[in-house]
């Protein structure tokens, strides 16, 4: 094996190391007892209601730490997730991701039937809630689908797509909570850089500050030639129903990028984690290929990121932006560098895979002109899988936004 595989080989394995010793289903466990103190008396039809990618493992998480009160557990989960849920409590539902379908509607109005029939409630949010249950309001599902993917495609954060799903759906914005049978404590994994409990899967079961002025605004700067959905005001902090809501976040995407930095500590003697990043695809490979060529032996620098990408729909094909940023670097990388660009969900947009992981032997693997051509067409996931580095396309059950690892091996 080459010098330049070995580093990329270590790269990816240390990522994958780090993304398993982020233990959702630890983390979910050791919240309950807290949560439980706030358990009221005479509860009799407690219901546990995990939604979004990483729902199976907090679904095990808190049935291996919830008390008799617990008769419920409604798990919602995408397609292709591994769920190893024996419990006879448990009702699970697939449904679509990323774009929400009829098994979405369904698995939100089982929620809201849950929640409506329990006496206490635990929601367990993760990234990909918004599109695994989603009950449009006031737009059809083809409309809401088209207004989300319009805003995304116009390099709207998955932050401010939020906002307006938050404004579009009934479960939304703290849907879920208000038809609640009692109260309501979420644990929180989130997706989002710098987020609150409310940024994530769309924000449930808790109070929104946001404003339907707010998400008109993000559709005019992001998706002005759709014609405005009408919009509902969410659930907000100062209404009566959301007294008494508690939440907390369990893991961020921060700490899976400490995580990675401790795994690739002891192959690397300078190991930087940067500050988390919400930077554009492009604004990200111009600063990396600046930092690459400062980069010293047996130097390291770790970033949870959480990208934008700006894509002509009338060009999108297999790509993503993980494989975009590593498609746009590797070409132009010192020799003896390596960049990391993966998905904690193991799904890299529309690329087929989990990320990729590059440098300049790309230039050998691919012509200029291909390149040129895959980067135009958004077609990165082909281009780096016809050249051997992109990572297997393998639904992790976590979801903790993205990771960038920049490094250069040892003299």
């Amino acid at each position: 094996m080459s010098t330049a595989a070995a580093l990329r080989r270590s790269l990816a394995a240390a990522f994958a190391r780090g993304l398993a010793s982020v233990d959702l289903q630890g983390r979910v466990a050791a919240a309950m007892p807290q949560v439980e103190r706030g358990l009221p008396r005479g509860v009799r039809a407690g219901a546990v209601v995990a939604l979004g990618k990483a729902s199976p493992a907090m679904a095990r998480g808190a049935l291996a730490a919830a008390g008799g009160w617990c008769t419920k557990v409604l798990v919602v989960a995408p397609d292709g997730t591994e769920a190893r849920l024996s419990d006879p409590r448990v009702e699970l539902l697939r449904a679509s991701h990323p774009d929400p379908d009829v098994r979405s509607v369904a698995a939100a109005r089982r929620a809201l039937e849950v929640a409506r029939g329990a006496d206490f409630v635990v929601a367990l949010v993760s990234g990909g809630a918004s599109s695994l249950v989603c009950l449009p309001r006031g737009v059809s599902l083809t409309r809401y689908v088209r207004v989300a993917r319009a805003m995304l495609l116009g390099g709207a954060t998955v932050r401010e797509v939020n906002v307006v799903r938050r404004h579009l759906c009934a479960l939304k914005g703290g849907g879920l909570a208000r038809v609640a049978g009692g109260p309501v404590r979420t644990l929180v994994a989130s997706d989002v850089i710098g987020g609150e409990p409310y940024d994530v899967g769309s924000g449930p079961t808790v109070p929104d500050p946001t404003t339907c002025a707010e998400a008109a605004a993000l559709l005019a700067r992001f998706a002005p030639q759709l014609r405005a959905p009408a919009l509902s005001e969410s659930l907000k902090p100062g209404d009566a129903a959301a007294r008494g809501l508690r939440a907390r976040i369990v893991a961020r995407p921060e700490e899976l990028a400490r995580a990675v930095a401790r795994e690739l500590a002891p192959r690397f003697e300078r190991v930087h984690v940067l500050r988390p990043s919400l930077a554009p695809v492009a604004e990200l490979a111009a600063e990396y290929l600046a930092r690459a060529r400062g980069l010293r032996a047996g130097e390291v620098m770790v970033r949870a990121a959480e990208p934008s990408l700006v894509v002509d729909p009338a060009r999108a094909a297999r790509g993503g932006r993980s494989t975009h940023l590593a498609a746009l670097v590797a070409a132009d990388l010192p020799p003896g560098v390596a960049l990391l660009a993966a998905a904690s969900d193991g799904v890299d947009g529309a690329s087929e895979s989990g990320g990729a992981v590059v440098d300049v032997s790309l230039s050998r693997r691919a012509t200029p002109e291909a390149r040129a051509r895959a980067i135009a067409r958004f077609d990165t996931g082909a281009l780096l899988a016809a050249a051997g580095m992109t990572l297997p396309l393998a639904p992790s059950g976590t979801n903790l936004a993205d990771v960038h690892v920049l490094a250069r091996g040892a003299a």
